[in-house]
């Protein structure tokens, strides 16, 4: 399967013409949002896709300067409210804690989101493991299961060692993220080891062949739906609540487009800058035709272009 990304949606045609429309000398706001400096903050887990998208921007706009701050979501959402940075891309939306914040100090913000993401379980290439579901997952993370040998099903025997699992870091969206919907709000063990970046958490499951741990699709993708074979992705399937286990899904950019594959997630654009200045026009970059081309190639789902699916015979 692959994605083709048509040209606009007529909705997207309705914002470009009306910021096109901002002022009638339009080399003058043309050039007040592709110049000049900005801090970006953006969450770890999505700096292979941002740094893409800015590395672009640049190039298109030689006078343009984004420096990229990289923090777990918790800690650019404090730095927003804040006022440290202005813009921030992020993995989750607002908490209500955060909401109540902006409404006590009259503080206004923009929020746009721009894709769509998976977070894959991947193990060492030298693992025969293919599949998981959620109950396996949930008692590798909670300490209930240590060996491969002791999974259950088709993976009982099927791989043999002390099962080494590793965790993204506390404070980052996917953390949350993967606590809630696999561990149902249960806690890690304390014998996860916690990796402080996704280069560190590929490094580990490659270098370890009883290793385990869960990653941002984008850093993933070697190109659109190509992924790295440094680690292998499995299949995952979610558990009802009477037992009974779902089909199995590999992490595929159409499973995600689908919304069949059970662990995705939003990437959102906050701002506090309603200025024209460069924040304006990068953040009109990333929900516009190119930015939302280079989250195809990048392996995640666009959400302000219409895409569509193309089964191959």
């Amino acid at each position: 399967m692959i994605y083709n990304l048509f040209r606009y949606s007529s909705g997207i045609l309705l914002i470009i013409a009306a910021f096109f429309n901002f002022s009638c000398r339009f080399g003058e706001v043309h050039s007040v949002t592709t110049i000049g400096d900005m801090t970006l903050g953006v969450d770890e887990n999505e700096y292979s896709l941002v740094k893409k998208e800015t590395d672009e921007f640049m190039r298109l706009n030689k006078e343009a300067k984004i420096n990229l701050k990289v923090k777990t979501t918790n800690e650019l959402f404090a730095d927003l409210l804040n006022g440290d940075i202005k813009t921030i891309i992020v993995d989750r939306e607002l908490t209500q804690q955060e909401t109540e914040y902006l409404a006590k100090f009259k503080i206004e913000v923009k929020k746009y989101k721009f894709a769509l993401n998976g977070i894959g379980v991947i193990i060492n290439p030298d693992n025969p493991v293919k599949k998981l579901n959620f109950n396996e997952l949930s008692k590798i993370y909670k300490g209930e299961i240590t060996d491969w040998k002791d999974l259950e099903g088709d993976n009982k025997d099927a791989y043999k060692g002390k099962i080494k699992p590793y965790i993204a870091r506390y404070n980052s969206a996917m953390h949350e993220m993967f606590k809630s919907k696999v561990l149902q709000n249960k806690e890690f063990t304390k014998s996860d080891a916690i990796c402080s970046t996704s280069t560190q958490m590929l490094e580990e499951v490659r270098n370890n062949k009883y290793s385990i741990g869960f990653i941002s699709m984008s850093w993933l993708t070697k190109f659109a739906d190509t992924l790295d074979t440094v680690v292998k992705p499995v299949k995952l399937a979610q558990v009802d609540s009477t037992g009974i286990i779902g089909d199995y899904v590999s992490l595929h950019q159409a499973y995600i487009a689908e919304k069949t594959y059970p662990l995705i997630f939003y990437v959102f654009v906050y701002s506090r800058d309603f200025e024209m200045n460069l924040s304006v026009g990068f953040t009109s970059f990333l929900v516009g035709r190119d930015g939302q081309q280079i989250v195809l190639n990048s392996g995640l789902v666009p959400e302000t272009q219409p895409v569509r699916i193309i089964q191959l015979k």
